[in-house]
């Protein structure tokens, strides 16, 4: 399911247009990238957390060719799934 398949199902499920569903989910996704910029995490129940996880710098062997080559320090996003929602996974209707 892409974004827009997304706008579109949410908004037959409720009384919002494609275009205020469109609003909502950008205003939503905003609000979640400012967070974990800010280097807080999300929480929404039921669902699952959003977090951002830390990588240290380090250095790896090259596949190319002799030698290494250094990898910065970097800051990456991870999404960890609520007990909730990975129940419902596993049950065998969807």
């Amino acid at each position: 399911m892409n974004k827009r398949q997304l706008i579109a199902a949410a908004s037959r499920r409720s009384s919002l247009t494609q275009g205020q569903t469109r609003q909502a989910l950008e205003a939503v996704l905003e609000v979640i990238a400012g967070a974990l910029a800010e280097g807080d995490h999300v929480t929404i129940s039921g669902f699952g957390r959003f977090d951002v996880q830390p990588y240290a710098s380090r250095k790896l062997h090259r596949f190319d060719g002799p030698g290494h080559y250094a990898v910065g320090e970097r800051r990456l996003p991870v999404f960890r799934s609520s007990a909730r929602l990975r129940q419902r996974l596993r049950r065998n209707d969807p």
